[in-house]
């Protein structure tokens, strides 16, 4: 879970076994004739942001907010040595979050929004074709969340609650972009793994355990997304050219 507290994303046996027998190496483009060896994976991803407040658009917690969209989306590009360039489309939409929207995860975790057929309906009122869902939102009172973020099985979407410290001291001294990489690492991870590559992205939660490679930085947090933007479990450049075209484009440079 590492310093910053977040929650590991369900694993199932079923899926381990299913897909434990993937590749154990990366596989180069070169054998592929349509992939050049230096290139990077864009992806766009969807960021719906629920306020609570009628007149976000005019507070500063949405210029906070969309800098920490910004910086999401820096980060993955130059922490992934500029092998992963993520596209975020944030829009903000005015509705009230009904209950039955979230997921109760109980004592331990609380309620998390989920990516509800209401979701779903804002996703093709703004046109949204991403495969990859980022939901931020102000908590209703009677619906509190326990942790700071959480990757739904599946890996498409991840749920990211609003809390005041985001804005404290402008933002600066709980940054949202790095809960924001953490859950959108765990898609990476889940996407890697329902392509049978499961080898060639490792779970954020997992740092510091002893099966854990070396050239992973054993820090946690900030320190640890870093390295896990660059290696697999052997150590080796992560080969981003696997998620597409089904997920992301390749560019040749």
């Amino acid at each position: 879970m590492g310093s910053w507290g977040f929650c590991r994303v369900l694993r199932f046996a079923s899926l381990t076994a299913l897909l434990g027998a993937g590749v154990t190496s990366s596989p180069s483009p070169a054998t592929n004739g349509t992939l050049s060896a230096d290139g990077y994976l864009a992806r766009d991803v969807a960021v719906l942001l629920y306020p609570a407040d009628a007149g976000f658009e005019s507070s500063d917690r949405v210029w906070t907010v969309r800098r920490e969209v910004a910086l999401f989306e820096g980060y993955l590009w130059r922490h992934s040595e500029r092998r992963l360039s993520v596209n975020a489309h944030l829009s903000i939409i005015h509705r009230a979050l009904q209950a039955e929207e979230f997921r109760d995860y109980g004592r331990q975790f609380g309620f998390l929004l989920d990516r509800s057929p209401q979701v779903d309906a804002d996703l093709r009122a703004l046109g949204e074709s991403a495969s990859s869902v980022l939901l931020i939102y102000d908590p209703p009172p009677d619906r509190p969340n326990r942790i700071a973020g959480r990757t739904f099985f599946g890996g498409n979407h991840s749920s990211v609650p609003l809390s005041s410290r985001y804005f404290e001291g402008d933002g600066f001294l709980r940054p949202l972009h790095l809960v924001m990489v953490h859950e959108y690492l765990h898609q990476i991870d889940l996407t890697f793994s329902r392509l049978h590559h499961p080898a060639e992205f490792l779970d954020p939660d997992g740092v510091g355990e002893v099966d854990y490679p070396s050239c992973i930085d054993r820090a946690g947090a900030d320190r640890s997304m870093r390295s896990l933007l660059v290696y697999n479990r052997s150590c080796q450049p992560i080969s981003w050219f696997l998620l597409s075209p089904g997920f992301g484009t390749w560019i040749s440079r």
